[in-house]
């Protein structure tokens, strides 16, 4: 049997979730002042996996850390460089946002800016569901 360990080390693989709401919306959190990277930017919940962590389990973890919520049945939408990117439908339940972030917003379409890297694949996301 080999045995895997999971540190506390981030991987450089990151999981980001199209999370879509029943008005076709695509949940975003605005991020902290305080963190190193793309401050007070909105991004798509999640982020990178653990070195020696499932991907799979990973990403149900990143989306539960930042916005207490429990995801299902995440299909794969398209990668870019060291991000995968997922999709999944919203469950309805009240979204409470970690200290990474300072809000959220559900974005419809047109509020969404294609050269933007996440927007643009939101953006995939929802001129697929049409």
């Amino acid at each position: 049997m080999i045995k895997i360990n999971i540190t506390d080390k981030d991987s450089k693989r990151v999981a980001k979730v199209i999370i879509v709401d029943d008005d076709n919306r695509v949940l975003m959190l605005k991020r902290s002042n305080y963190v190193d990277k793309y401050a007070g930017e909105w991004d798509l919940p999640g982020g990178h996996i653990k070195v020696g962590e499932d991907f799979n389990k990973g990403m149900h973890r990143e989306v539960k850390e930042e916005t207490d919520l429990d995801i299902s049945d995440p299909v794969f939408v398209g990668k870019l460089e060291n991000l995968d990117f997922y999709t999944c439908k919203y469950s309805g339940r009240p979204i409470k946002i970690s200290h990474e972030h300072t809000g959220f917003r559900f974005f419809k379409q047109k509020d969404l800016n294609p050269a933007n890297r996440f927007d643009k694949m939101a953006l995939k996301v929802l001129e697929g569901t049409k």
